[in-house]
């Protein structure tokens, strides 16, 4: 099988898939043991790239011998990766595209149970971003630190060597790494967690995990105030029927504030704000808020979609009313992008926010509060 590697090169290195985009036809996706988001293919173009010219068997990486089956033309983009890096070992843009190549390649090795080929390049990658990093060379590479570095202290602790893989987790902490889960339970690091000063080492990092997460919800809160500040607003309305056979208008929420989720069961970033949508009605539906959920499915039949819908809604705990969304209301939507798109709308009905893709619950809950906020002064106002 032939498969561009340069479709998952850059997995660890900046790329996103914020949602599902809105072509009929599945979005080319998925997700990296570690979480990390796989880029969508790009585009087909009317000029073909040339293809790859033919890499030696004598100058083959030594990290590339059991992917080349599936990836035939890996050894010619490698080496287009590796040589930019080689020619200018001090660009940010070369060192991230290697190093989260590299540790891309280690990924799918240890997946394929290629294990000394896997151990082989998590070290490379650790290596190459400690001597980037050690040269003061500002390399904004989001969470590959952490990742570089957590698989590195892994291959260390496998092999009895638990003093240089806490030294080396340390780095991975500092870089961004949170789950203490993980750590607990790695078969990798049970020689980190052999080690006499093990236990203390746990309370540092706790104290420092609940620091970052405290500035990550304050984070979260301004973000979402500045988007709600500069939000569009466009007019939207919606009279539907609900899955249920039940009508569902907006303007049966009038006075209330509501988030709106156009959504599809097919779309993984959506499923994954579902725990977040039932959470904010929960929380926040005593105090004038209402969410709906309206869905796009690709089943053969409205009556099959419905189907899949009620399914999802029964397994989820979904506790708020869905709706087959129709092509009139979804063309009120200037410039839709794909799925999800979340809609904010404030106590008058106004659209004060567009989102697309996946956000955490944190950002989502403080959009709600501030419009709940505004809502409540409004209401002091007019009884003064």
């Amino acid at each position: 099988m032939k498969v561009s590697w340069q479709l998952t090169s850059l997995l660890l290195c900046g790329s996103t898939l914020i949602g599902c985009g809105g072509s009929t036809e599945p979005a080319v996706s998925g997700t990296s043991d570690n979480g990390g988001a796989v880029a969508a293919a790009p585009a087909a173009t009317e000029t073909p790239a040339a293809a790859p010219t033919a890499v030696p068997v004598a100058d083959l990486d030594p990290i590339l011998p059991g992917l080349l089956e599936e990836f035939e033309d890996l050894p010619a983009e490698f080496a287009e990766i590796k040589g930019a890096y080689e020619k200018n070992s001090t660009d940010p843009t070369a060192i991230r595209d290697y190093i989260g190549t590299v540790e891309d390649l280690g990924m799918m090795h240890a997946q394929r149970n290629n294990t000394a080929s896997a151990d082989a390049a998590f070290i490379r990658a650790s290596e190459a971003l400690t001597k980037a990093l050690d040269a003061d060379i500002e390399l904004e590479a989001g969470q590959l630190p952490a990742i570089v570095y957590y698989n590195h202290a892994c291959v260390l602790g496998k092999n009895g060597k638990g003093t240089e893989a806490l030294a080396i987790l340390n780095r991975a902490v500092d870089g961004g790494f949170s789950n203490m889960e993980q750590i607990k339970a790695d078969a990798d690091l049970e020689s980190v967690r052999s080690l006499p000063g093990y236990d203390d080492q746990v309370v540092t990092w706790n104290a420092h995990f609940a620091e970052l997460q405290k500035k990550h919800e304050a984070e979260l809160v301004e973000h979402a105030k500045e988007q709600l500040a500069k939000g569009e607003s466009f007019a939207f309305d919606f009279d539907l029927v609900d899955i249920n056979g039940k009508p569902l208008k907006k303007s049966d929420f009038a006075g209330r504030v509501c988030v709106v989720d156009i959504w599809g069961t097919w779309c993984p970033p959506c499923r994954q704000e579902i725990p977040s949508f039932v959470k904010l009605h929960d929380k926040y539906s005593q105090y004038g808020f209402q969410m709906v959920g309206l869905n796009q499915e690709r089943g053969p039949s409205e009556e099959a979609n419905i189907k899949t819908v009620k399914e999802f809604v029964a397994n989820n705990s979904v506790n708020y009313p869905c709706a087959m969304i129709s092509e009139e209301v979804l063309a009120q939507l200037p410039e839709f992008q794909g799925f999800p798109t979340t809609l904010f709308i404030d106590h008058k009905g106004k659209v004060r926010m567009k989102s697309v893709g996946f956000h955490e619950y944190g950002f989502m809950a403080a959009a709600v509060e501030t419009l709940l906020r505004e809502q409540a002064a409004e209401q002091r106002a007019n009884t003064n």
